[in-house]
């Protein structure tokens, strides 16, 4: 009897201790990292409706024609055929350029802060973070995927322009660089 009553203190102390470490699970910041996850979510779609392959062929396309568009914006040219060139040029070259080397990386990004945001929402929905760090990893969360969402919207947007442009201009632009038919 006596060795019980010490063991039955120590496990209600430990208890004690142990329950003093959970902080009160915080419903309002769990559903806010929630939306973010939905966030998130909807981002990486974004980036999923960028053709990584019809990028790829437009950029193999374009590096056979750079040094002949070169040539050709260095001769007079009409202005509105140098200004269309021009825009195909700088939308293959820089628009599509960003497509192509960006995409892959924030997409890892966003899977990165995905995880983080899982991880955030188990320790806040468990109380295993004190409320000084919780609202700190908060908004350090919030501004990673702020600054995210802004770098996919300059991704799709460039998306747009190259694909905007190679349709509207690609098949002049080869045929202007098209050798003249022989006699």
């Amino acid at each position: 009897m006596k060795r019980s009553v010490p063991f039955l203190a120590a496990a209600a102390l430990l208890l004690a201790l142990g329950s003093g470490c959970r902080q009160p699970s915080d419903p309002a910041l769990v559903s806010a990292l929630d939306s973010m996850m939905i966030r998130t979510d909807s981002l990486l779609a974004g980036l999923d409706t960028i053709d990584l392959a019809r990028c790829d062929h437009m950029d193999s396309v374009f590096r056979t024609q750079r040094t002949s568009l070169e040539n050709v914006l260095r001769d007079t040219l009409a202005k509105d055929q140098a200004v269309a060139i021009g825009n195909y040029y700088r939308a293959m070259d820089r628009s599509l350029g960003r497509v192509r080397g960006k995409t892959e990386g924030v997409r890892k990004e966003l899977f990165a802060a995905r995880e983080q945001l899982e991880d955030l929402r188990h320790d806040i929905d468990n109380g295993l973070l004190p409320e000084g760090p919780r609202k700190t990893y908060f908004e350090q969360e919030r501004l990673v995927l702020d600054q995210l969402a802004q770098s996919v919207q300059v991704i799709l947007n460039s998306y747009r322009t190259a694909t905007r442009e190679w349709n509207a201009q690609h098949h002049g632009v080869a045929e202007l660089l098209a050798p003249p038919p022989s006699s």
